[in-house]
């Protein structure tokens, strides 16, 4: 069955893991687990240098059309985040924005998380937002009410907290949830479809990080009718980026 990979990151990180961090080793994955596209965010950009990240990101979807891009932003560098996105999103290959609260110490209810909110909201239909510090819920809501054409994928379904991942979705058409993280979670993927429907939640692997197959394993084990697999593992993502289904 045909895929979207919603959350897939292009670099090499500190892990001991071979063979992986290269334009190859993505393409590898989406042969093998049928993914049509994967959209990409710069693992050095999150670590290390927002411009030169952001920089092979660009590189690497303009030459592979199974690669999409995320411009990775730093609320730390206002200026330099809206020059990116300036620079990037207008290209057909870039579908949006990565935040990432933790790595850049900056939590989601931070000033300056929402004053680069306001200029993603500007620019942008979609954000994928990996969250921090304190009282992440009330923030993600907050963004959601005050930009409801702005589409907020909540990655990693807050992880251990999916539960309230679950119910922010159910209050809000708006938000989306990826599933991948390096625990399982069992009955994770049962209680959002049960609680937000499965037309919020969208296929990620955090590859090559992880194998594709980790988060694959929870939905095939998750008892989800051909009709939900599809609307997960490629629909909901095609009408986010407006692809056709």
């Amino acid at each position: 069955m045909k895929k979207i990979d919603m959350h897939a990151h292009l670099g090499r990180w500190w892990f001991p893991i071979p063979n992986t961090g290269t334009v190859e080793s993505l393409l590898r994955l989406c042969d093998e687990y049928d993914i049509e596209h994967a959209v990409i965010s710069s693992g050095h950009a999150i670590t290390y240098d927002m411009r030169v990240g952001n920089a092979e990101v660009a590189e690497a979807v303009e030459k592979h059309e199974q690669l999409l891009g995320y411009c990775y932003c730093n609320a730390n560098f206002l200026e330099e985040s809206c020059e990116e996105m300036d620079a990037y999103l207008p290209r057909d290959c870039f579908v949006g924005v990565k935040i990432h609260a933790s790595y850049s110490a900056c939590g989601t209810g931070d000033t300056k998380m929402y004053e680069l909110m306001a200029e993603i909201a500007s620019r942008t239909s979609l954000v994928k937002m990996h969250t921090g510090g304190a009282d992440v819920p009330r923030h993600l809501a907050a963004y959601a009410d005050k930009y409801p054409e702005l589409n907020i994928i909540i990655a990693h379904a807050l992880a251990a907290d999916y539960k309230t991942a679950a119910d922010l979705a159910a209050q809000h058409s708006n938000i989306y949830l990826d599933f991948c993280s390096s625990g399982a979670y069992r009955g994770k993927i049962e209680y959002a479809i049960a609680t937000c429907g499965v037309g919020q939640i969208v296929f990620g692997s955090d590859m090559d990080l992880l194998e594709p197959a980790f988060t694959l394993g929870q939905f095939e084990g998750a008892g989800l009718t051909d009709e939900q697999k599809r609307a997960a593992y490629y629909g909901n993502a095609a009408g986010l980026l407006g692809l056709g289904t």
